[in-house]
């Protein structure tokens, strides 16, 4: 990470908002559609914060990876697809 460019970083940063954005209106919709509580909502939050922290919780852990690999399709919160490879 200490070779990151200012520009990289920043890419980095609207990724990550577009990825904020794009969950707040698939948690908006699906609490509309009464598929998910407040509640619920919280609960997923707290979950994915927990297993990002476990997951990257070592210096070694290479997080850029693990966006790119839970950005896919495929993805789900079960196992982490780098460690399962």
């Amino acid at each position: 990470m200490d070779n990151v460019t200012a520009a990289e970083w920043r890419l980095l940063l609207r990724l990550v908002l577009a990825q904020r954005l794009e969950i707040n209106a698939i948690e908006s919709a699906l609490k509309r559609a009464k598929a998910l509580t407040d509640a619920e909502v919280k609960a997923i939050r707290t979950q994915a914060s927990e297993t990002a922290t476990a997951w990257s919780s070592d210096d070694r852990d290479d997080v850029l990876a693990l966006i790119r690999i839970h950005s896919s399709c495929e993805a789900t919160m079960l196992v982490p697809p780098a460690r399962e490879q």
